[in-house]
């Protein structure tokens, strides 16, 4: 599978932490390029693509401005010449309840978790149309099959999320071009546990068929299928890798 990776430019955004880092190594690990666009400084991701034998990039980008977005994009086309691959992990995440929630918070919701991901697929895919070649993830959630209070925003920007993926699958499906999303359950990051009871992650696992808390490395083999040639087949699809929560 590695191989079909290698040489391949991948662009990840949310890549400084969380998920985000693991799939940064496990994609430079298979051989790809990578250019980070995070609210975070990325220079430790960066370094850990560039331990692999791979370059990397990366820029502090806030993904609910549209026009830093679009920046990012050209700044990575003009460095690299071109993205094979482009998977939209980064998330907006403050637990709001639904009493409380203002429209101008939720639509920063709207700007990274959709937004974003839009504009970043329409600076790039007219490359990969040229090169009849292209693999797009966008990362998805378990929360839209198990829904919960307080996450009102967060699962319904997730589900617009899914709704793109189908929408663009359609539009790109005939120039070669995949797109597909990754729906995670509850995973054990750093963030997730400073942000999350443990008797949530026990609820979730008891919930699960495969009874033991999700941790990162269970992504990233799914995310090297949907990004490789071996998926070349698969498109619009939602892949739940969430321990069997998710039918």
């Amino acid at each position: 599978m590695a191989k079909s990776h290698e040489g391949r430019v991948a662009i990840l955004t949310g890549g400084a932490g969380g998920l985000g880092r693991h799939f940064t190594r496990a994609l430079a690990g298979a051989g790809c390029d990578l250019a980070i666009a995070d609210i975070a400084d990325a220079s430790d991701a960066v370094a850990d693509v560039e331990a692999a034998g791979r370059r990397g990039y990366r820029e502090v980008c806030d993904l609910s401005d549209a026009n830093a977005v679009r920046a990012f994009a050209q700044n990575v086309l003009d460095r690299f010449g071109g993205v094979d691959i482009l998977v939209n992990n980064a998330a907006y995440l403050p637990l709001i309840p639904y009493e409380e929630l203002e429209i101008e918070q939720f639509r920063k919701f709207e700007a990274v978790n959709v937004e974003a991901s839009l504009l970043l697929a329409q600076s790039v895919t007219p490359g990969m149309k040229e090169r009849a070649y292209g693999r797009i993830v966008q990362i998805a959630s378990s929360t839209l099959g198990t829904p919960m209070p307080g996450f009102l925003p967060y699962i319904t920007t997730k589900a617009a999320g899914v709704g793109l993926v189908r929408a663009l699958a359609a539009e790109l499906g005939p120039y070669g071009i995949t797109v597909n999303a990754l729906s995670p359950g509850l995973t054990r990051t750093p963030e997730a546990e400073r942000n999350i009871p443990a008797e949530q992650f026990e609820a979730v696992r008891e919930q699960q068929l495969i009874k033991r808390t999700e941790e990162p490395e269970d992504l990233c083999g799914a995310l090297l299928y949907l990004t490789s040639e071996a998926s070349g087949f698969v498109t619009g699809q939602t892949i739940n890798c969430d321990g069997g929560v998710v039918f």
